[in-house]
């Protein structure tokens, strides 16, 4: 297998294990029928610079694997970096997103309206 092969297979190996990971956080609130439909008051989610972290942590694993020795498979100065930025700005926005839900839930959002 050529280094191109394997590098394109840990890329997608790693994308299935944060997908996962984000999978199984936001599972966690409870039966699928209990959650199905948003509480009432959420209409768009707050700013975040989350979704440009992501997308900084994506590039730096671009450029490791681009970047990289003729013997080696990745760069790991900017691989290995550029994947924990990733990974954490994935966990941060779900647990962002779990926490805004969770919020919309126990408040009122209807100006004034109460539950």
């Amino acid at each position: 297998m050529s280094d191109t092969v394997v590098g394109f297979l840990i890329l997608g190996i790693g994308m299935l294990v944060v997908l996962g990971v984000v999978f199984a956080i936001s599972s966690r609130g409870g039966s699928p029928a209990a959650r199905a439909q948003p509480p009432k008051g959420v209409h768009l989610p707050g700013p975040s610079f989350l979704p440009v972290v992501i997308s900084v942590g994506g590039a730096l694993m671009g450029a490791g694997l681009a970047f990289r020795g003729t013997d080696q498979l990745a760069n790991p100065f900017l691989a290995i970096p550029g994947l924990l930025v990733f990974v954490g700005a994935v966990i941060a926005w779900v647990r962002a997103a779990n926490h805004e839900w969770r919020e919309a839930e126990h408040t009122s959002h209807d100006d004034g309206a109460t539950h």
